[in-house]
């Protein structure tokens, strides 16, 4: 009789354990997905608006260094001997040069978005900077400031 019992409670068995949960359901499966393409979208998104906030302060560094230079190279043009007179007018400088010195006088001007040094005896115009709105000059006692507008509206100045 023991034998019977035994029996029969195994044949039962075989049904209870097949009942075991195998894998994910159909609305895991969409939640995992759902949830991982809102992660990647943000993320993109992220990688994006990092990308372009780059892009803009590279491009801001270098307007800022061309800016640099120019105020650089102006120094080194603008001769500590044989300077024999200014004249400042509201767009462009003059640097008059002392005959005895063998220089020649030089204009920094604004031209057709560019700022440019023009020697007086020689032909070709050097270009100093590019793409500026205007320069203006103004003179306040013995300072003159060289500002340079650009063409999203800042101001850059320099004192000489």
């Amino acid at each position: 009789m023991n034998s019977l019992k035994v029996g029969g409670w195994m044949r039962f068995k075989k049904y209870i354990t097949s009942k075991k949960k195998r894998g994910f359901t159909i609305i895991e499966s969409l939640v995992y997905i759902f949830l991982t393409t809102m992660i990647l979208a943000e993320g993109i998104n992220l990688f994006v608006l990092m990308y372009k906030s780059y892009i803009e302060s590279t491009k801001l560094t270098i307007k800022y260094n061309n800016y640099q230079n120019f105020y650089i190279n102006l120094d080194n043009i603008i001769p500590d001997i044989g300077l024999e007179n200014i004249v400042v007018d509201d767009r462009y400088i003059l640097f008059l040069m002392d005959n005895k010195s063998g220089k020649s006088d030089i204009v920094i001007k604004s031209y057709n978005g560019d700022i440019v040094a023009k020697y007086t005896e020689s032909g070709p115009i050097p270009t100093m900077i590019q793409n500026i709105n205007y320069l203006e000059v103004k003179k306040k006692g013995k300072l003159i400031y060289l500002i340079i507008h650009d063409k999203e509206g800042k101001e850059f100045i320099k004192c000489i």
